[in-house]
Protein backbone atom coordinates (compact mmCIF):
# COMPACT_ATOMS: atom_id res chain seq x y z
CA UNK A 1 0.00 0.00 0.00
CA UNK A 2 1.54 3.54 -0.55
CA UNK A 3 0.23 6.98 0.45
CA UNK A 4 0.76 10.35 -0.89
CA UNK A 5 0.76 12.47 2.38
CA UNK A 6 1.59 15.93 0.85
CA UNK A 7 2.08 17.64 -2.64
CA UNK A 8 2.36 21.55 -3.99
CA UNK A 9 3.18 24.00 -6.26
CA UNK A 10 6.49 25.81 -6.83
CA UNK A 11 6.96 26.63 -3.35
CA UNK A 12 10.60 28.39 -3.38
CA UNK A 13 13.63 27.29 -1.02
CA UNK A 14 14.40 29.68 -0.24
CA UNK A 15 11.59 32.00 -0.82
CA UNK A 16 10.97 33.47 -3.83
CA UNK A 17 8.51 34.02 -6.89
CA UNK A 18 8.18 31.61 -9.83
CA UNK A 19 7.23 33.58 -13.28
CA UNK A 20 4.28 30.99 -14.41
CA UNK A 21 4.57 32.17 -18.01
CA UNK A 22 8.00 30.71 -17.84
CA UNK A 23 8.39 27.75 -15.37
CA UNK A 24 4.40 26.61 -15.07
CA UNK A 25 4.86 22.98 -13.78
CA UNK A 26 3.11 21.54 -10.80
CA UNK A 27 3.60 18.75 -8.92
CA UNK A 28 0.87 16.65 -7.98
CA UNK A 29 1.56 13.07 -6.10
CA UNK A 30 4.16 12.20 -4.08
CA UNK A 31 3.76 8.24 -3.55
CA UNK A 32 5.71 6.08 -1.17
CA UNK A 33 5.05 3.39 0.92
CA UNK A 34 3.15 3.15 4.10
CA UNK A 35 5.64 1.47 5.92
CA UNK A 36 9.01 -0.56 5.02
CA UNK A 37 10.45 -3.41 6.57
CA UNK A 38 14.38 -4.20 6.19
CA UNK A 39 15.11 -7.36 3.82
CA UNK A 40 18.80 -8.61 3.70
CA UNK A 41 17.32 -9.50 0.01
CA UNK A 42 16.21 -6.37 -0.91
CA UNK A 43 15.72 -3.10 1.39
CA UNK A 44 15.19 -0.77 -1.57
CA UNK A 45 12.68 2.14 -1.79
CA UNK A 46 11.14 3.54 -4.08
CA UNK A 47 9.07 7.20 -3.82
CA UNK A 48 7.47 8.80 -7.70
CA UNK A 49 6.79 12.08 -7.97
CA UNK A 50 3.64 13.58 -10.40
CA UNK A 51 4.87 16.94 -12.28
CA UNK A 52 2.50 18.15 -15.00
CA UNK A 53 4.20 20.27 -17.66
CA UNK A 54 7.91 19.18 -17.47
CA UNK A 55 9.06 20.99 -20.53
CA UNK A 56 10.84 23.63 -17.67
CA UNK A 57 12.25 20.74 -15.49
CA UNK A 58 15.54 20.47 -15.52
CA UNK A 59 16.32 17.32 -12.30
CA UNK A 60 14.06 16.30 -9.59
CA UNK A 61 15.32 14.64 -6.45
CA UNK A 62 15.08 13.99 -2.76
CA UNK A 63 16.53 13.89 0.64
CA UNK A 64 15.28 11.20 3.28
CA UNK A 65 15.58 12.05 6.75
CA UNK A 66 14.18 10.72 10.05
CA UNK A 67 11.23 12.83 11.19
CA UNK A 68 12.97 14.14 14.13
CA UNK A 69 16.28 15.07 10.96
CA UNK A 70 19.02 13.04 13.19
CA UNK A 71 19.41 10.75 10.98
CA UNK A 72 20.01 11.46 6.84
CA UNK A 73 19.62 8.37 4.71
CA UNK A 74 20.01 10.00 1.71
CA UNK A 75 21.45 13.81 1.15
CA UNK A 76 20.18 13.71 -2.59
CA UNK A 77 18.60 10.93 -4.32
CA UNK A 78 18.08 11.41 -8.31
CA UNK A 79 14.94 10.44 -9.17
CA UNK A 80 14.15 10.25 -12.82
CA UNK A 81 11.54 9.24 -15.76
CA UNK A 82 12.81 6.61 -17.62
CA UNK A 83 11.17 3.93 -17.09
CA UNK A 84 14.21 2.28 -15.82
CA UNK A 85 12.51 -0.24 -13.09
CA UNK A 86 15.15 -1.97 -11.78
CA UNK A 87 18.12 1.18 -11.33
CA UNK A 88 15.27 4.10 -10.66
CA UNK A 89 11.86 2.50 -9.67
CA UNK A 90 10.74 4.40 -12.24
CA UNK A 91 8.19 2.14 -14.31
CA UNK A 92 6.85 3.97 -17.75
CA UNK A 93 9.02 6.45 -19.56
CA UNK A 94 8.07 9.44 -20.61
CA UNK A 95 4.43 9.67 -18.31
CA UNK A 96 5.88 12.39 -16.25
CA UNK A 97 6.30 10.70 -13.19
CA UNK A 98 10.00 11.01 -11.81
CA UNK A 99 10.91 8.50 -9.36
CA UNK A 100 14.17 7.06 -7.29
CA UNK A 101 14.95 4.38 -5.33
CA UNK A 102 17.34 4.39 -2.35
CA UNK A 103 18.25 1.73 0.43
CA UNK A 104 17.53 1.32 4.35
CA UNK A 105 20.27 -0.17 6.48
CA UNK A 106 19.39 -2.78 9.37
CA UNK A 107 21.29 -0.12 11.36
CA UNK A 108 18.70 3.12 10.48
CA UNK A 109 16.45 3.21 13.81
CA UNK A 110 12.70 2.12 13.89
CA UNK A 111 10.29 4.82 13.36
CA UNK A 112 9.00 7.51 10.81
CA UNK A 113 11.23 9.24 8.14
CA UNK A 114 10.61 12.18 5.93
CA UNK A 115 10.92 12.41 2.11
CA UNK A 116 11.28 15.62 0.45
CA UNK A 117 11.44 16.19 -3.03
CA UNK A 118 12.83 19.21 -4.64
CA UNK A 119 12.55 20.09 -8.73
CA UNK A 120 15.02 22.21 -10.38
CA UNK A 121 13.81 24.37 -13.16
CA UNK A 122 15.86 24.91 -16.37
CA UNK A 123 14.54 28.54 -16.83
CA UNK A 124 15.74 30.76 -13.73
CA UNK A 125 19.48 30.56 -12.08
CA UNK A 126 20.67 29.09 -8.89
CA UNK A 127 19.99 29.21 -6.26
CA UNK A 128 16.27 30.77 -7.18
CA UNK A 129 15.53 27.75 -9.65
CA UNK A 130 15.15 24.97 -6.84
CA UNK A 131 11.67 24.58 -5.64
CA UNK A 132 10.35 21.81 -3.18
CA UNK A 133 7.93 19.53 -5.05
CA UNK A 134 6.59 17.53 -1.91
CA UNK A 135 6.52 15.89 1.55
CA UNK A 136 5.89 12.68 2.12
CA UNK A 137 6.23 9.83 4.87
CA UNK A 138 6.59 6.38 5.82
CA UNK A 139 7.46 4.13 9.07
CA UNK A 140 10.34 2.01 8.94
CA UNK A 141 10.87 -1.09 10.57
CA UNK A 142 14.54 -2.52 10.67
CA UNK A 143 13.65 -5.85 11.61
CA UNK A 144 15.57 -6.22 14.47
CA UNK A 145 14.38 -6.85 18.14
CA UNK A 146 14.87 -3.42 19.85
CA UNK A 147 16.18 -3.36 23.15
CA UNK A 148 16.78 -0.45 25.58
CA UNK A 149 20.49 1.38 26.04
CA UNK A 150 22.65 0.97 28.43
CA UNK A 151 24.62 3.76 30.34
CA UNK A 152 28.08 2.67 32.17
CA UNK A 153 31.61 4.13 32.75
CA UNK A 154 30.21 7.67 34.55
CA UNK A 155 33.09 9.94 34.97
CA UNK A 156 32.57 12.36 37.94
CA UNK A 157 34.22 14.06 40.68
CA UNK A 158 32.64 13.50 44.38
CA UNK A 159 32.52 17.13 45.18
CA UNK A 160 32.57 20.93 43.91
CA UNK A 161 33.20 24.26 44.78
CA UNK A 162 30.67 26.56 44.80
CA UNK A 163 31.28 28.87 41.66
CA UNK A 164 33.61 26.82 39.89
CA UNK A 165 32.28 24.82 36.77
CA UNK A 166 33.03 21.05 36.55
CA UNK A 167 32.65 18.53 33.37
CA UNK A 168 31.34 14.63 33.98
CA UNK A 169 30.52 12.57 31.21
CA UNK A 170 29.05 8.68 31.03
CA UNK A 171 29.39 6.49 28.10
CA UNK A 172 25.96 5.29 26.38
CA UNK A 173 25.64 1.67 24.23
CA UNK A 174 22.46 0.58 22.21
CA UNK A 175 22.48 -3.05 20.51
CA UNK A 176 20.01 -1.38 17.71
CA UNK A 177 23.23 1.77 17.17
CA UNK A 178 23.67 4.78 18.73
CA UNK A 179 21.58 6.21 16.13
CA UNK A 180 18.92 4.66 18.30
CA UNK A 181 19.58 6.87 21.32
CA UNK A 182 17.38 9.70 21.66
CA UNK A 183 18.25 11.45 25.11
CA UNK A 184 20.79 11.23 27.68
CA UNK A 185 19.96 12.68 30.75
CA UNK A 186 20.10 13.12 34.65
CA UNK A 187 17.58 14.40 37.29
CA UNK A 188 19.18 16.69 40.12
CA UNK A 189 17.90 16.49 43.54
CA UNK A 190 18.94 19.30 46.23
CA UNK A 191 20.48 17.94 49.48
CA UNK A 192 16.70 18.56 50.89
CA UNK A 193 15.95 15.63 48.28
CA UNK A 194 13.83 18.62 46.14
CA UNK A 195 14.22 18.38 42.24
CA UNK A 196 16.02 20.68 40.57
CA UNK A 197 14.46 22.02 37.64
CA UNK A 198 16.14 23.28 34.54
CA UNK A 199 12.88 24.77 32.98
CA UNK A 200 13.09 23.65 29.79
CA UNK A 201 9.93 21.74 29.49
CA UNK A 202 11.69 18.14 30.67
CA UNK A 203 11.89 18.21 34.09
CA UNK A 204 15.47 16.33 33.49
CA UNK A 205 19.28 17.96 32.41
CA UNK A 206 19.79 16.87 28.54
CA UNK A 207 23.80 15.55 28.19
CA UNK A 208 25.61 15.96 24.64
CA UNK A 209 27.29 14.02 22.66
CA UNK A 210 28.07 16.96 19.65
CA UNK A 211 31.89 17.31 20.17
CA UNK A 212 31.28 21.02 21.75
CA UNK A 213 33.97 21.91 24.05
CA UNK A 214 31.93 24.88 25.75
CA UNK A 215 29.45 21.78 26.31
CA UNK A 216 32.16 19.67 28.35
CA UNK A 217 31.90 17.19 25.34
CA UNK A 218 35.27 16.39 23.69
CA UNK A 219 34.62 13.89 20.96
CA UNK A 220 30.96 14.03 18.85
CA UNK A 221 28.99 10.62 18.25
CA UNK A 222 31.53 8.25 20.17
CA UNK A 223 28.68 7.37 22.60
CA UNK A 224 29.86 9.19 25.45
CA UNK A 225 27.57 11.96 26.50
CA UNK A 226 28.85 14.86 28.70
CA UNK A 227 27.47 18.01 30.32
CA UNK A 228 29.57 21.19 31.65
CA UNK A 229 27.92 22.32 35.17
CA UNK A 230 28.15 24.69 38.27
CA UNK A 231 26.73 25.76 41.44
CA UNK A 232 25.85 28.91 41.93
CA UNK A 233 27.24 30.82 44.91
CA UNK A 234 23.97 30.55 47.17
CA UNK A 235 23.19 26.83 46.08
CA UNK A 236 22.85 24.56 49.33
CA UNK A 237 25.76 23.54 50.23
CA UNK A 238 25.95 18.97 51.02
CA UNK A 239 25.32 15.80 48.81
CA UNK A 240 23.51 16.80 45.89
CA UNK A 241 21.78 13.26 44.03
CA UNK A 242 22.45 12.80 40.30
CA UNK A 243 20.34 10.33 38.53
CA UNK A 244 21.21 9.66 35.31
CA UNK A 245 19.14 7.40 32.60
CA UNK A 246 18.89 6.86 28.54
CA UNK A 247 15.89 6.43 26.29
CA UNK A 248 16.26 5.03 22.93
CA UNK A 249 13.83 6.30 20.20
CA UNK A 250 10.89 3.76 20.79
CA UNK A 251 10.70 4.81 24.38
CA UNK A 252 12.64 1.69 25.88
CA UNK A 253 14.74 3.47 29.09
CA UNK A 254 17.99 2.17 30.44
CA UNK A 255 19.25 1.25 33.68
CA UNK A 256 19.66 3.86 36.25
CA UNK A 257 23.10 5.12 37.79
CA UNK A 258 22.79 7.59 40.35
CA UNK A 259 25.75 9.32 42.50
CA UNK A 260 25.96 11.62 45.20
CA UNK A 261 28.39 15.02 44.90
CA UNK A 262 29.28 17.28 47.87
CA UNK A 263 28.97 21.14 47.35
CA UNK A 264 31.22 22.87 49.33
Amino acid sequence: MCIVLFSTGCDKIPSGVVDSKTVDYKTENVVVPTSVVYSKTDSSVVVSIQIRNTASVGSVWCKVTSSDGTTVVKDKTLMYDDGIASITGDTKKGDGIYSGKFYMSKLNPNGKYEIVCYIEDNINLSPDNVAMGGIAQFNYNNGQNNLPPVISNLIMASSAIRGDSFDFSIKVEDPNGLTDISQVYFRLYRPDGTLADPNNGYGYFLMVDDGDSKLGDITAGDGVYSFRNSFGQTAATGAWTFVFQAKDKNGKLSNVISQNMTVN
